[in-house]
């Protein structure tokens, strides 16, 4: 069994670079590429890449910068991916050397195609290049995983909410790749759990693939904004919860779930969705989102410096 492991990026060059030598350095031998994902980089990414090129079997995928579009970046490296396993982790992580193949691992301890979900913590800042697995579990603990209190994920009644972008890997398959009518910063992962889900691909936890997340000064996740006290922007989330709900019209649980998250938020004077800390009209919300989504159809993709 081999793997590729795809990494999307964004003007992250010296983060990039710090994930690459954690790369270079794992122990297995059944990485068999390593594809990143620029989604539109200004900044020196292109060289960074270039600096690996002798160590790993690389390649760089590049597409225009029209916007945060990870989904679409990340389906770059899938459509470039060979082998068995696509492993994906954020350019912002730093990995030990036996991360490959603890997800590797999983993979193989299942009998039918999978979604492996690793954990992830998190640092203000970390000097050295591999962390240790004593850094890394001494760190926040901040997944999804952490809410199950010690469960199984594939026990859940629904596993799929469980599936997040950071760092999880997927049996190569035809329904492995992101819807790209999600348009910014949200729920494409979890959309994808789902459908793979609903494809009879199991959802499982590895609690031996962790990664060591390396906190950005202004993350791209609203709900690390508003953790950190930072002015969070939850316009795209909100858009692409309504969108996902809409993609699968016959499913009352998931309508349920999300109109049960949707219900916290209300358009500012600005016209940006923001909690306001009471239960809103859920049905204006999930409205008034379908007429942007239609809106937006037809208009020039935003400035990159929007918010998200």
């Amino acid at each position: 069994m081999r793997a590729t492991l795809v990494i999307p990026t964004y003007n992250r060059a010296e983060r990039l670079r710090a994930l690459l030598e954690c790369v270079a350095r794992q122990e297995s031998d059944s990485l068999a590429r390593v594809v990143v994902c620029d989604d539109g980089s200004s900044d020196h990414t292109r060289d960074v890449v270039a600096a690996f090129e002798e160590r790993l079997s690389l390649r760089y995928e590049h597409q225009e910068d029209l916007g945060f579009r990870a989904g679409q970046a990340r389906n770059m490296g899938v459509r470039a991916a060979v082998g068995d396993v696509v492993i994906f982790v954020d350019d912002d992580v730093l990995l030990r050397p036996d991360f490959v193949e603890r997800h590797l691992q999983a993979h193989r301890a299942q009998d039918r195609p999978c979604v492996v979900l690793g954990f992830r913590h998190r640092t203000e800042g970390f000097a050295g290049t591999i962390p240790s697995w004593e850094e890394i579990v001494s760190a926040e603990r901040d997944d999804r995983v952490g809410d199950l209190r010690g469960a199984e994920v594939h026990d859940h009644p629904h596993p799929w909410i469980f599936v997040y972008s950071c760092n999880f890997s997927i049996r190569l398959g035809p329904e492995v790749y992101f819807d790209e009518g999600f348009e910014g910063w949200g729920m494409e992962d979890t959309e994808l759990g789902y459908r793979l889900h609903r494809a009879g691909y199991r959802i499982v936890a590895e609690p031996d693939a962790r990664v060591l997340h390396v906190e950005d000064p202004t993350p791209r996740d609203p709900f690390r904004c508003e953790a950190r006290e930072l002015p969070p922007s939850y316009c795209s989330y909100v858009r692409n919860a309504v969108y996902f709900m809409d993609k699968y019209p016959d499913d009352a649980e998931l309508r349920a779930w999300i109109r049960g998250d949707l219900r916290w938020y209300v358009l500012d004077e600005l016209g940006r969705w923001v909690k306001n800390g009471y239960e809103n009209d859920v049905d204006f919300v999930i409205d008034t989102c379908r007429r942007q989504i239609a809106a937006r159809r037809g208009l020039s993709p935003e400035p990159r410096n929007r918010a998200f």
